[in-house]
């Protein structure tokens, strides 16, 4: 992180991004609107949130909580195996399979794929689902090169919905 002027890895996404605060801002923003005002459940948010962090083996994402969105530590641990976990919903499975494929096989999106959540969210959903998709998918690129360490426990990173630890 040297030529961040830093010998040590930032404390959280939201000091490195500090450094351009009027980014910041908007980020925090449109993170914000996304959660609180896309029409979109932040159940289904958390769920494709964490998935996306797990498909990166990103730590400081996956120990972000977010308590308000009603995901368990049961639901949490069946997202290894979510195609086959009875805990989620079809829809919740649609945007999981989006969220699998965002990280890595993002040009291998197909229409089919997209219709499976079409049948259950209006297309202004689906748009906020593919926005936060690769806002999350965003989020662990930033933190793997950029080198945001997790921190010491998840309790430290019990955050309210929009908030950047």
């Amino acid at each position: 992180m040297t030529w961040l002027g830093r010998t040590t890895a930032p404390a959280s996404l939201g000091s490195l991004l500090a450094l351009r605060p009027e980014l910041l801002d908007l980020h925090r923003d449109f993170y914000n609107k996304l959660w609180n005002a896309s029409g979109v459940p932040p159940r289904l948010l958390e769920l494709c949130r964490l998935r996306v962090a797990w498909r990166h083996d990103c730590r400081s994402e996956l120990l972000i909580r977010h308590p308000a969105a009603g995901v368990s530590d049961a639901d949490r641990g069946a997202l290894a195996d979510w195609h086959r976990s009875e805990r989620f919903s079809d829809c919740e499975r649609a945007a999981l399979r989006l969220a699998d494929q965002v990280p890595w096989q993002v040009g291998d999106i197909d229409d089919e794929t997209v219709a499976a959540l079409r049948r259950h969210l209006a297309d202004p959903q689906v748009v906020a689902v593919m926005l936060a998709l690769t806002l999350f998918d965003m989020h662990c690129r930033l933190r793997h090169g950029l080198g945001v360490e997790p921190p010491e426990t998840a309790e430290a990173t019990n955050a309210a919905l929009g908030t950047l630890d």
